[in-house]
């Protein structure tokens, strides 16, 4: 009975609601974004103020013309993002797999001085042909699942992140183009000021979306 007992409580932390679920919600609301910057490789990068945070949520976007199938594939090659990223500093794992969700496990250096590094494990699914989500998972989830409190444990001097989202869409426009855009909410914690955290969430959200897009063009010519 105790086994059968343990067990269920095991299970039972892949389930446990959090708030990053209406995250996602909020990201995929395309009322208010703000156009704040367009980059000389014509990614359009937009702001949104959302309702009681103190960070900003962004969102980048640009007009592909080959198979966005490769944009979705490559995202979630999760095991090869320090690869696609050329960056050895950050360790990125497959964890497992549970009701068509994948669990993985980041972990990268922060590029400032003094300040520790971050990590998250995250959940990550692939919703239909158009669309991936991912959200991070909460700290008690991952204290009640020893599975993943091991992980978090033997990287113990990085500050663990649990508040985020991310949204990848894909949307064509003609037989050739095709809009991909991916959103991303994260509070980088620890001591960072308001204003680093935004530098580093758009640093990251920007490295990551054009190594995606780099990667996928690459694949397409295979």
């Amino acid at each position: 009975m105790l086994k059968l007992v343990f067990k269920l409580l095991i299970l039972s932390a892949f389930f446990i609601p959090d708030d990053n679920f209406e995250l996602l919600n909020k990201l995929k609301d395309n009322k208010n974004w703000k156009l704040v910057d367009i980059k000389t490789d014509s990614i359009r990068v937009y702001e949104k103020q959302i309702a009681d945070m103190d960070l900003k949520a962004l969102k980048v976007e640009k007009i592909i013309n080959f198979n966005p199938d490769l944009i979705l594939e490559t995202v979630m090659d999760i095991n090869k993002y320090p690869e696609i990223m050329s960056n050895s500093d950050i360790t990125s794992s497959i964890i497992g797999q549970r009701n068509n969700m994948i669990y993985a496990y980041n972990h990268f250096p922060v590029p400032f001085p003094f300040i520790e590094d971050r990590h998250y494990i995250f959940r990550i699914k692939k919703i239909s042909s158009t669309e991936i989500n991912w959200s991070l998972v909460d700290y008690l989830e991952v204290k009640s699942t020893l599975r993943l409190k091991t992980i978090i444990d033997n990287n113990s001097s990085a500050i663990y992140l649990d508040y985020g989202a991310g949204l990848w869409e894909i949307n064509p426009l003609t037989e050739n183009l095709t809009q991909v855009s991916y959103a991303l909410y994260m509070d980088s914690g620890g001591s960072l000021s308001y204003n680093l955290n935004d530098l580093f969430t758009s640093q990251s959200i920007l490295n990551l979306y054009q190594s995606v897009l780099d990667e996928s063009n690459e694949r397409s010519k295979q």
